[in-house]
Formats: structure tokens, sequence, C-alpha cells
């Protein structure tokens, strides 16, 4: 019935559709403090062909996980996801954040950990951090800083090894922070929920990010923050847990190449969680 709609219309029929329409099953434990959870989210690129596509969530806990950088700083060339996970002993990993064009080891935003400084360019426009790897015991585990409600964001940084910076999706208030547009691509996303556990999320269908926010928004993930981390071919996840492997692949940007994706691209950077 969409056939005769604008798009920007239809876009908006998509996701108003969102509560009803995404809950495709429940959360899957794959291990102790380790939660999957695969949403239905219609790919706009081919929304008149009726086609879908998949958002994965995998839903971790701190207390039992550890956060970890694989750089190619570190180890002196990118991999793909997969083998960033067997290198490391990770058993799910996803892009860290967005590397730079005349440096395609280093990262556009702050991004450190105990083992790596991978960029100490604090990016002006970037309004995110999660920060792990607590120098003191006694701290949480992981935090989540929105740096433009966050004031004591700079003592933050301070008092963890592990910093990785990037653009904000949302906000803590529950805002969608990006403007519609035609570019539409896969993304990942790292999130926070208020339960204080860490979201590793690939979106494969093409969204613009103002549909990827709106979907996180929309989905009942209780989030309380959510950076942008990577689009198009380049977006990936990938888990290998007690028998269960996912491999979740990006793909191209709409305007950009006419095919499709199945391959993991070598990635600089990834984020990382091994058992605690």
């Amino acid at each position: 019935m969409f056939a005769f709609l604008p798009r920007a219309l239809v876009s908006l029929l998509v996701f108003c559709a969102t509560a009803s329409a995404l809950h495709a099953e429940e959360w899957r434990m794959l291990a102790p403090g380790l939660e999957l959870r695969e949403f239905l989210i219609p790919d706009q690129v081919g929304d008149l062909a009726g086609q879908q596509g998949g958002m994965a969530v995998l839903r971790i806990d701190p207390a039992r996980y550890d956060l970890a950088l694989g750089a190619a700083l570190k180890t002196g060339q990118m991999r793909s996801m997969q083998d960033w996970a067997r290198l490391s002993g990770f058993v799910a990993a996803i892009n860290a954040g967005m590397f730079r064009s005349d440096d395609r080891l280093r990262s556009t935003g702050y991004m450190r950990d105990s083992d790596v400084l991978v960029s100490d360019f604090l990016h002006p426009g970037y309004g995110a951090f999660l920060a792990f790897q607590p120098r003191e015991a006694s701290l949480p585990r992981v935090r989540w800083v929105d740096r433009k409600l966050d004031p004591d964001w700079e003592a933050v940084l301070t008092a963890y090894d592990g910093i990785i910076q990037n653009y904000r999706l949302i906000s803590r208030e529950r805002e969608n922070l990006w403007t519609q547009n035609d570019r539409r691509h896969s993304a990942a996303a790292i999130g926070m929920d208020a339960s204080n556990r860490v979201l590793f999320i690939h979106c494969r269908p093409q969204v613009t990010l103002h549909e990827f926010a709106q979907a996180l928004l929309d989905l009942p993930l209780d989030l309380i923050g959510a950076m942008y981390v990577e689009g198009g071919a380049d977006a990936a996840m990938y888990v290998d847990v007690a028998g269960y492997v996912g491999r979740f692949v990006g793909e191209y940007q709409s305007d950009f190449f006419q095919g499709s994706n199945r391959n993991f691209w070598p990635a600089p950077n990834v984020l990382g969680i091994r058992p605690r």
C-alpha cells in the first residue's frame, strides 16, 4: 500500500508503528550476563518492495564482563571483527568508533584503554563518552558520560583507563539528536541502559541516523544514551559464546554502491568484551 506514498511519509508511518512491528523475539540468554535480541526494522531503501532486515542488540552486564580495545596501533594491522575476537579473546566485539581518512588506524575522537592510546584528540563535536577500566575499585565498572549534561565529564575521564568518544545519537533526556535526510546505510552503535548494562547494537537495514536514533528510542531498550560508532559496510558486530556464533555485517550506503555486502571489512579499532 506504500507504493503511492512519498518516501518521507512512508518513513513516518513505518517508525510510528515501531512498538507493534519490531518485537520479533524476546531476550535470549547466551551466557550469564549476556543477552541477545533481534528486532525487525524495515529497510527504507527496499521498503516499496517489502524488504525487511534486522537490528541485533547484545545486552552486557559489566559485573560479568570486562571491556577492552582491540587496536591496530597495538597489533600492527587492521583485522576483521571475527579475527579481532579470536586474537584478543573477546566473546563479542563491535566498532569502537570511526577512523580518520588520513590515518586509518586512529579514531576521529578520543580513544584509549590501559594498553594503548589510539587518539588523544577530544573532538569538539562529539558529545558521548563511554568510560571503562576504572582506576579505583570503588568506581562503577562502566560510566556513560553525556558531555552536554554532565558537568564533571572531565573528572570522569581521568578516573578511567578506557575511554571512547563518539557522536551522540540520543541524549539522556531521550531526545533524537539527528535531523532527517536522505543518506541511508547500515549502522552500529554502543549504548547504556537505565540498569547500567552496556548495549552493542547493529542495524543492517539502510536507515538514516534520524531513523536509527528514533528506532532506539521506540524499542524497549530503556536507553540513557547511545553513540554512533560506524556506518555502511564498515559497521560490524561479532558474537561467539557458549556455542552461539553471530555475524552481523553492514550494508553499503544506498547511493554509493549497488549490490550487497556479506563480509566483514577490516577494522582498525574495536570494543570487545571478555568474561571476568
